[in-house]
């Protein structure tokens, strides 16, 4: 069940965001995706829903390989309740702040 946590929708969320938080290089990582995708694309959204894919893809990689079993569809379970799209709109609006800041608005 999905209820919210510390300001994020839910538990699983919410940690996936304290491991990138905690990991300086791939908070590095995504808020240069996120970068990049500001000089290719204009519209919040777009750039959202592209850098979700990107850390989803990004968690996806570093997940371990472990056999079918009970543990697995424990951990596939909470994976799929991670809203990526949550994780990536708080790196589009920091970049979005950051770009306002410096063109004085």
């Amino acid at each position: 069940m999905s209820t919210k946590y510390n300001g994020w929708s839910n538990y699983e969320t919410w940690n996936a965001n304290l491991w990138i938080d905690n990991d300086w290089r791939l908070s590095e990582r995504i808020a240069l995706i996120t970068c990049d995708f500001f000089s290719s694309f204009e519209d919040l959204d777009k750039i959202t829903g592209l850098v979700a894919e990107r850390i989803n893809d990004l968690f996806l990689d570093f997940m371990p390989d472990i056999e079918p079993g009970f543990f697995s569809d424990v951990m596939n379970a909470s994976f799929r309740e991670v809203n990526f799209w949550e994780i990536a709109r708080y790196y589009v609006e920091a970049e979005a702040e950051t770009l306002a800041s410096f063109q004085g608005k």
